[in-house]
């Protein structure tokens, strides 16, 4: 089913609407909405990061962010938590977000394959435990929930790889099972994203004011 986004230029000013397929091609700037969740559970705090489906033509089998996904025309930064609610199984509180404000990324080769993205990054403070996660199978293979300091030492190339609880689905059941992940099992991005996401979620559970991308 064909999806209709919103198109800006580089300014962020909206500019019409275009065919996703087409936007890619070209390469018009779009919005996306990226959620990243904390929790907190046995004195320690954790982020979760899915594992992309093995069905997913960009990136399969990779680490990224918890739930993202783009935004449809029309929609707004907040209608982004469809994105959350369809691949984790879980209804957000909006309250419990934290908005650290607009990434721009952009890569690729017009008329070929582009991405030009306006991110809008969220903080969300969920308990939900992990096993009560539903993942969308088409979607995500597995949600991995790294301890933070852990993740800090990993992303920072401090250690070469840790050990860490996931929700995988087999023979149609779920379970949490541990897993042993590298730097290398991430989408490769050409900045540093995932270690200011875990410095961001270090600064959120230390209580501290001023959180952005």
């Amino acid at each position: 089913m064909s999806e209709i986004l919103d198109i800006f230029n580089e300014n962020f000013e909206k500019i019409g609407q275009e065919d996703r397929e087409v936007v890619h091609k070209l390469g018009y700037w779009h919005q996306t909405f990226h959620c990243w969740i904390l929790t907190h559970h046995d004195g320690k705090n954790y982020v979760l990061v899915q594992r992309r489906s093995a069905q997913k033509s960009n990136a399969p089998n990779l680490l990224d962010i918890s739930a993202a996904g783009h935004l449809l025309a029309g929609e707004s930064a907040e209608d982004g938590v469809r994105e959350v609610q369809e691949e984790l199984g879980i209804n957000p509180q909006r309250s419990k977000m934290t908005n650290l404000g607009i990434r721009i990324s952009a890569s690729g080769v017009p008329g070929k394959k582009c991405n030009r993205e306006f991110c809008h990054v969220v903080l969300l403070e969920d308990n939900t435990p992990l096993i009560d996660h539903t993942l969308q199978e088409e979607e995500v293979s597995a949600l991995v929930e790294i301890e933070l300091n852990e993740g800090l030492h990993l992303l920072s190339g401090e250690c070469d790889s840790i050990l860490c609880k996931a929700l995988v689905v087999e023979h149609g059941r779920k379970k949490v099972v541990t897993t042993n992940i590298r730097y290398s099992d991430f989408i490769p991005r050409l900045d540093p994203y995932y270690l200011k996401i875990f410095i961001m979620a270090e600064r959120y559970f230390e209580g501290k004011k001023y959180l952005a991308i």
